[in-house]
């Protein structure tokens, strides 16, 4: 396991040299919010965060249902009895099962992994919803309810698979055949893109996503990897 951070964002990241997962713990001023929870050894290591800040964790967030994304959320609910667990409502449907498309919805096929088991959750959130100093910001593409979190005050972003930094930043659909996982997870890449322009758009000054190393100042990148795909694409 390796832990990694920049202000007040902890990446904890296990494999990362061979398929890297990420989950995030965001400390604020009187606790600590969980983003992501794809490994029940996450949970270990979050306790240990919880010690050395003093602070209690109260609430994990998901930015989307895939299972390297949520394996570990029912472990969370022993280690952290008093967090609540939340998920777009979007995505809500996917986490239990229900893999019916909108009609106002690419009508792609849903791709990738999902949780076999029950995974329950306290609260569904939709954008523009604000947990203190977290913002919501729907970044669909990789699976039609997929979230990112955004924290103005220091305008760092956590994604999820809307883009991918494990061998080269791409955006959600584009193939990376260093590390081809997401592309291959990913329901509809015209989406995909247009949830990367809205990415783009923020200026973020630090690009956290939930497969490889954080970016610092992701402009020049964040170019790069939607230029590639729109050339695939447009």
């Amino acid at each position: 396991m390796n832990i990694s951070k920049y202000k007040n964002i902890y990446q904890l990241t296990f494999a990362r040299y061979l398929f890297p997962i990420n989950c995030f713990v965001i400390e604020r001023e009187n606790d600590l919010v969980v983003i992501d929870m794809g490994l029940k050894n996450f949970n270990k290591e979050i306790v240990k965060l919880q010690r050395s800040t003093g602070k209690n964790v109260s609430m994990l967030l998901l930015t989307h249902a895939h299972s390297d994304h949520v394996n570990g959320t029912n472990t969370f609910r022993k280690y952290f009895k008093n967090a609540e667990i939340g998920i777009s409502k979007r995505e809500s449907y996917l986490l239990n099962g229900d893999m019916r498309l909108l009609k106002d919805e690419s009508q792609n096929k849903i791709r990738g992994g999902f949780s076999r088991g029950i995974i329950h959750t306290d609260f569904t959130f939709e954008e523009g919803d604000v947990f203190d100093s977290i913002q919501v910001i729907n970044t669909p593409g990789h699976t039609p309810g997929s979230v990112s979190f955004y924290l103005p005050a220091n305008r760092s972003i956590i994604v999820g698979d809307a883009f991918q930094t494990k061998g080269r930043p791409a955006v959600s659909g584009d193939l990376n055949i260093t590390f081809p996982f997401p592309a291959l997870a990913t329901w509809d890449k015209k989406t995909a893109l247009n949830s990367a322009y809205k990415i783009k758009e923020l200026h973020a000054s630090s690009l956290f996503c939930g497969h490889g190393h954080f970016i610092i100042h992701p402009e020049k990148e964040i170019n790069q990897a939607i230029k590639h795909l729109e050339k695939k694409l447009l």
